[in-house]
């Protein structure tokens, strides 16, 4: 078994569990150490595939005859094909290449892509031979919300169910920071992975389904910060210190704005970096993303991106000390789409918190 980067292998896995180095340069940053064990490689490629916890994991699973429980075994039977990044598993009798493999230019399995987003129970009854060979970016895509891929004009969008993105997206360009776009999606584009029950109870709760195109390609990955304080702890270095001193203005620009939308979901999966996948190393901060879980109501919520223990406000505080934010284009704005006005007078005092 081995692990590539595209076409050009990195890692080789003998059947014995021992790991040996093809190109240390073009590791996964949770990988890139001097001795790989089988255990870390499991562990990584388990990593790479879809929580149990996701809407709809276990419809997805379970069509495709997979593991619950086997992240493992989910990752080699999708060959860990992901669209954050260009890595995938090769196995013993595999021939195929990466251009036969990829998920940025190889159609999808839509079938999956309806259960992925209405949770539709669909039999799949193709042989066993045919299952190894599905092709979907749904096993490796992470989250807890109901969301799926669909290809438009030759580009890729994440459909997921979360209208707090929109006005986060709002309130992010008024202030200038770089941050993945999001829009609601059109009747046209969902109505073939969406049933009518799932519709009206989609718009029964208030909800509504957003996109935004990828930011990835063959040649630049995602590299989540998880995977970051993983390479860190290997060489005894401060993981914040190393992504402060990355982008010091980009990493108090993100404290500063978790703040404004109270977003309680700035977990180590949702921030990080980008590596230029041809030279293995990290171009810079990943533009800010997942942002559905913002608004909350409460207070005293957490900073999840501070070294030390602080609140969002007190990081905040602390950033824009420094940082001196211009902030005013808020009291212009009117209340973006799907707030209420209560949550939008929270918006703005939090904003006057920070002038």
């Amino acid at each position: 078994m081995q692990l590539l980067l595209k076409d050009k292998p990195i890692l080789d896995i003998q059947e014995n569990g021992t790991c040996r180095i093809l190109d240390f340069d073009r590791l996964p940053f949770a990988l890139r150490k001097e001795n790989i064990t089988f255990i870390d490689f499991v562990e990584w490629a388990s990593n790479r595939t879809l929580s149990i916890g996701r809407s709809y994991a276990k419809e997805i699973l379970n069509s495709l005859r997979l593991s619950q429980t086997n992240r493992f075994a989910v990752c080699k039977a999708c060959r860990g094909l992901s669209l954050e990044d260009a890595y995938w598993i090769r196995q013993e009798g595999d021939d195929k290449t990466w251009k036969e493999v990829n998920l940025f230019h190889n159609p999808f399995a839509l079938f999956v892509t309806e259960i992925s987003l209405s949770g539709t129970n669909i039999r799949y009854t193709a042989r066993a031979e045919e299952r190894a060979n599905i092709h979907t970016p749904e096993l490796t895509t992470m989250g807890a919300s109901a969301k799926g891929w669909i290809r438009q004009e030759g580009k890729l969008f994440l459909h997921k169910v979360g209208r707090y993105e929109i006005p986060a997206d709002q309130i992010l360009t008024a202030l200038d920071i770089p941050h993945i776009h999001y829009r609601i999606s059109t009747e046209e584009e969902i109505s073939s992975y969406l049933s009518e029950e799932r519709k009206e109870w989609i718009e029964s709760v208030g909800e509504a389904v957003v996109n935004s195109e990828l930011f990835t390609s063959e040649h630049i990955s995602l590299v989540t910060f998880e995977e970051f304080r993983l390479f860190c702890s290997y060489y005894g270095m401060n993981p914040y210190s190393e992504a402060e001193k990355m982008d010091r203005e980009f990493y108090l620009k993100m404290q500063i704005v978790d703040y404004i939308l109270n977003n309680n979901d700035r977990h180590e999966q949702n921030w990080g970096f980008l590596m230029d996948n041809e030279t293995g190393k990290l171009t810079g901060f990943c533009p800010l993303f997942d942002h559905d879980h913002a608004f909350v109501s409460y207070k005293d919520v957490m900073s999840q991106t501070a070294e030390t223990q602080l609140t969002l406000r007190d990081a905040a505080v602390r950033a824009q000390k420094e940082l001196r934010l211009n902030l005013d284009k808020l009291d212009v704005m009117e209340c973006p789409q799907f707030l209420s006005a209560e949550q939008w007078d929270a918006v703005l005092g939090r904003k006057e918190q920070l002038s």
